[in-house]
C-alpha cells in the first residue's frame, strides 16, 4: 500500500496542504508545534476513521473555521488506485467517502489502508492501563480481521445491554432468568476475540524477539503474555471457550448484580510485556520500553503483509528519543530493509544521514510543508 497523494484543509494549524509523494521513506522535520504530528494523524484518519490524538473532531478543525478536510489517493499492489475523502464539520458532523460514494458504515473502511502507528501516546502501552493495550490489539486485529471487528462491535452493545439489565435486577425490575439470553449471545462474541487475540500474540511474539534482538543487539527473551479469564489451555477451541465462560459467568452472577456490570470477560484482558521474564514497565530503561515498542510495531507490520498480502504504511512519530546512536541506526537499516512506506516525524533530520535510499525530506513550519530532497 502506498499513499501518492495528500490533500488537507483546515486541520489543526495546517490551513492547506498537498503532498504529492513518490519516496518510499518520508522524513517530516521540523520544531515542536509546526504540524509534523498532524500530518500522520491525517493519513491516519484516513485507515482507522478515528485520530489518535483525540475523541472530539470539533478540536481538530483550525481556529475560526468550521471544517477541516482529508483527501488520500492510494496505490494497491503497485497498480491499483483509489481515493478515501474524510470530512468533518461543526454543524454535519463526520463523512467518510470512498472513491466519492459515502460510506454508510464507518467500520467497513477498517483495513482497506492498513497502518500501524508508533507515537508519543504509545508509551501508555507499557506504562498505562489495561485498556491501552485492549485497543492496540483490538486495532491491529480489526485490521486484518473483519470478523473480528464485528464480533468487538457486538460485545460493546452485548455489555452495555447486560450491564442495564443487570441493574434492573438489582432493583427489582427484572428476573435473573432474563440474563440467559444475553450470556449465550456475550459467550458467542467474547469467546471468538479471546481466541483472535491469542492467536495473535502468539504470531506476534517471535517476530517481535527478532526485531528486538536486532536492535538491541542483545539475545534476551522478549514476550506478550495474553491475561485472560480463561486459562491458557481453553485458549485453543471456541465451542470449549463458550462452555467455560457461560460457567463462569453463572458463577460470578450474584457479583455481576451487586456491581451491576459484567465483572468478566475480554473487556477486562490484559496483555503484559515481558523481558527475561520481568516486566518491562518495571524494569525496563525508558530506552528499552521504546527499543520493545519500536519492535513491537515492526512485528505488526510483518504480520499485517503476511495475512492480506498487502504492506501497511508506517507512522512513526518522534521515536528516536531515548535511544543511542547504534540503536538509532539499526532501526533505521530495519526501514530500509522492510519497504514499507514509512513516514517518520523528527526534529532532527541529521539522524538520517546514514546512506537511506529512495527518501524524500519535507520541512514543516508554522504548518506549512516544503519539500527539500
Amino acid at each position: 500500500m502506498k499513499l501518492i497523494n495528500l490533500q488537507v484543509k483546515n486541520f489543526r494549524n495546517i490551513k492547506q496542504l498537498t503532498l504529492n509523494i513518490t519516496k518510499n521513506i518520508n522524513i517530516i522535520y521540523g520544531g515542536n508545534a509546526q504540524g509534523k504530528t498532524s500530518i500522520l494523524e491525517a493519513i491516519y484518519l484516513l485507515g482507522i476513521t478515528k485520530s489518535f490524538r483525540v475523541n472530539d473532531d470539533r478540536s481538530i478543525v483550525n481556529s475560526g473555521n468550521e471544517f477541516y478536510e482529508v483527501r488520500g489517493t492510494f496505490r494497491k499492489n503497485l497498480k491499483n488506485t483509489f481515493n478515501i475523502r474524510l470530512f468533518f464539520s461543526i454543524n454535519e458532523g463526520k463523512h467518510l467517502f470512498w472513491e466519492q460514494k459515502k460510506v454508510k458504515t464507518f467500520s467497513e473502511m477498517i483495513g482497506k489502508v492498513p497502518v500501524i502507528l508508533l507515537s508519543l501516546e504509545d508509551l501508555e502501552l507499557t506504562y498505562g492501563s489495561p485498556s491501552f493495550r485492549r485497543k492496540f490489539i483490538d486495532i491491529l486485529i480489526s485490521q486484518i480481521d473483519p470478523l473480528y471487528l464485528q464480533a468487538l462491535k457486538q460485545l460493546i452493545r452485548i455489555l452495555k445491554n447486560r450491564n442495564k439489565l443487570l441493574s434492573m435486577i438489582k432493583e427489582g425490575g427484572q428476573k435473573e432468568e432474563a440474563l440467559i439470553p444475553w450470556n449465550l449471545q456475550l459467550a458467542e462474541h467474547a469467546s471468538y476475540v479471546c481466541l483472535k487475540r491469542h492467536e495473535i500474540i502468539e504470531e506476534i511474539n517471535p517476530l517481535i524477539y527478532h526485531f528486538y534482538k536486532n536492535v538491541s543487539g542483545r539475545n534476551e527473551k522478549i514476550e506478550i503474555k495474553y491475561k485472560s479469564f480463561f486459562d491458557a489451555a481453553a485458549l485453543k477451541e471456541k465451542e470449549v471457550m463458550k462452555t467455560l465462560y457461560l460457567k463462569k459467568l453463572n458463577e460470578v452472577k450474584e457479583r455481576d448484580i451487586n456491581y451491576t456490570t459484567t465483572t468478566i470477560g475480554p473487556h477486562r484482558d490484559d496483555l503484559i510485556f515481558f523481558k527475561d521474564d520481568a516486566l518491562i514497565k518495571i524494569f525496563g530503561s525508558q530506552g528499552e520500553n521504546k527499543t520493545f515498542l519500536i519492535s513491537l510495531k515492526f512485528a505488526e507490520a510483518v504480520l499485517m503483509e503476511k495475512i492480506i498480502d498487502e504492506k501497511p504504511i508506517l507512522l512513526l512519530d518522534d521515536i528516536f528519543s531515548e535511544l543511542d546512536l547504534t540503536r538509532i541506526q539499526k532501526v533505521v537499516e530495519n526501514i530500509q530493509h522492510l519497504q514499507f512506506q514509512t513516514f517518520i516525524t523528527t526534529t532532527n533530520a541529521e539522524k538520517f544521514d546514514s546512506g537511506l535510499s529512495d527518501v524524500g525530506l519535507w520541512h514543516v513550519q508554522n504548518g506549512q510543508v516544503h519539500y527539500e530532497a
